[in-house]
């Protein structure tokens, strides 16, 4: 199999794994955009929507199947905050179990805080 094909499965589990955590927040719509094969900062844009009083927002997930180091994420993570505006996320496979996804900084509690907002 292919390293493009693998990345592409990976890209595929991660956002059907975001889109079921997002789908147990009772006050939220979203939608997802992929980027097949992109250079890009971000795999996956997810754009969200606060039924309770109408915000929205966005943001970017990275996918990587390999290792990246924390501060290599955070660099990132503040290079997309500042050029684009952009929240962006790592999806990784977990270390002691690579069949699970773990999302570098936590994408729960970040949803949780920008629902209470309101």
């Amino acid at each position: 199999m292919s390293q493009y094909r693998k990345g592409y499965i990976f890209e595929k589990k991660t956002n059907a794994y975001v889109q079921e955590l997002l789908s147990e927040f009772n006050n939220l719509k979203f939608y997802a955009i992929e980027s097949r094969g992109s250079k890009g900062t971000a795999d996956i844009i997810f754009g969200l929507f606060n039924k309770k009083n109408g915000s929205r927002t966005w943001f970017g997930l990275q996918c990587k199947r390999g290792y990246v180091s924390l501060p290599e994420k955070n660099r990132e993570i503040k290079k997309s905050l500042d050029e684009y505006g952009m929240r962006l996320f790592y999806s990784t496979p977990m270390k002691e179990k690579k069949t699970l996804i773990e999302i570098y900084p936590d994408l729960s509690d970040w949803v949780m805080n920008w629902l209470d907002k309101a």
